[in-house]
């Protein structure tokens, strides 16, 4: 008793003292709060996943078999933990036989997309960039015909585009259930269609154009000065949770970002299915072979065939000269109806920014509002010709880098099957 009246003297005597126990119980109570807060909803979630394991299955069934695909490098090499955590134990409980591969270096999981064979269903723990890599190589293996083997996403990754529109949380308590929500869409099996980008790099050389292989994506495509700010956020680390603040706030001025993008679009209105849209299909998956004539009848698309659509057929031309310039799916847009006309989205910034206005449009868009656009394209494929010779000039596709070239970018709508929560099936 003596040494808690002497400890309570102490700190009330020295303010310094003071503010650093105040810091210390009110971190430790905050810890405890989200602590027994976890704990409570991961017991209800494990019984939620209990009871499809303790479901009954014939002696010839065999059990459900799932594909982890797991990127360790994750969200600063906390992936690992996190799945071990919060998304291993629901999968078990529900009686998954499960098959974990780890990548291990970048682009290490489109091959193993090429070694896997016999699974009910692919999941992906990680963030943006591992989830392009799965989509690219099942979508090379398959010819861009898509695939029966449903996708499943666990957010384990630094972005989450896609997975954050189906499971949104980013506080500690609001991100484990929004794992544990993504692991219960992949025991509970409830799906919906999603959208991909075919990105193709266009060249005048016919021999690189045919190595270089497609890219596909669900998320988006950004060129300009705040895909260069998101970049770089993380060089910012010692300003910490301020960071991303920070970096828009410090580079408003840097001529290190790209704030003048020109280019010649070449781009085809949306469309519902057209016999444009057919034989357009059947070229790029079955090369107008002579066996695929007689398998109209078996193709789901053949549907479209007597369908005239004379505008499918029209290219719109476009210069653009701006700071910013956004392509995106209708994947990663909220509140969009599956049976909306797909489309791709382009969104075209002003020509040019001010301090002030790159600064607000960056606190914005941390906050998950839109930024500033000066006009919006929507587009079934299009086609972006950069004018300019342009040095150290970068494409984010999915959150991932690549050098800014001539590129086609062709909308596969509905190509696959993604798990999602019960009531997003319809969204």
């Amino acid at each position: 008793m003596l040494i808690i009246i002497k400890t309570a003297k102490t700190v009330r005597n020295h303010w310094k003292k003071s503010v650093f126990f105040t810091g210390i119980i009110t971190y430790g109570v905050i810890y405890a709060k989200n602590y027994i807060q976890t704990q409570d909803l991961m017991r209800a979630y494990c019984q939620k996943a209990a009871k499809y394991g303790k479901e009954h299955i014939s002696p010839n069934e065999n059990l459900r078999h799932v594909t982890i695909i797991l990127n360790p490098n994750a969200n600063k090499r906390k992936s690992t933990e996190e799945f071990e955590k919060y998304c291993a134990p629901l999968l078990h409980l529900a009686g998954i036989n499960v098959d974990i591969r780890k990548t291990e270096s970048e682009g290490h999981a489109k091959t193993l997309i090429e070694e896997i064979g016999g699974t009910d269903a692919i999941v992906i723990a990680g963030g943006d960039g591992t989830l392009s890599e799965v989509v690219t190589g099942l979508l090379r293996k398959n010819n861009d015909s898509g695939t029966k083997i449903p996708l499943g996403i666990l957010p384990l990754g630094k972005t989450n585009s896609l997975a954050s529109v189906q499971f949104p949380g980013k506080k500690k308590v609001e991100r484990v259930k929004a794992l544990a929500d993504a692991t219960m869409a992949v025991i509970e099996e409830t799906i919906r269609p999603v959208d991909v980008m075919k990105i193709e790099v266009l060249s005048l050389n016919e021999e690189t154009e045919k190595a270089n292989k497609p890219i596909y994506a669900v998320g988006s495509l950004k060129w300009g000065a705040y895909r260069d700010a998101e970049a770089i956020k993380e060089s910012y680390w010692y300003f910490g949770p301020l960071k991303n603040y920070a970096t828009y706030i410090f580079n408003g001025f840097k001529n290190k970002l790209t704030w003048r993008c020109v280019a010649q679009l070449s781009y085809s209105a949306p469309c519902e299915g057209c016999s444009h849209c057919y034989r357009r299909l059947e070229t790029n998956t079955n090369g107008g072979g002579f066996f695929s004539k007689f398998m109209k009848t078996d193709n789901p698309h053949a549907k479209y065939l007597s369908v005239s659509n004379p505008e499918c057929q029209i290219n719109y031309e476009k210069k653009i000269l701006t700071s910013d310039l956004a392509l995106s799916t209708m994947n990663i847009t909220p509140n969009q109806s599956s049976d909306s006309l797909r489309k791709l989205i382009v969104e075209i910034g002003p020509d040019n920014v001010e301090y002030l206005d790159f600064v607000k449009n960056g606190i914005k868009l941390e906050k998950g509002e839109k930024r500033d656009i000066k006009e919006i394209i929507e587009a079934k494929t299009i086609k972006i010709s950069p004018e300019d010779d342009l040095q150290n000039a970068w494409f984010s596709i999915d959150n991932e880098h690549y050098e800014v070239k001539p590129v086609q970018i062709t909308l596969l709508p509905r190509i696959i099957n993604m798990f999602c929560k019960q009531e997003n099936i319809n969204i």
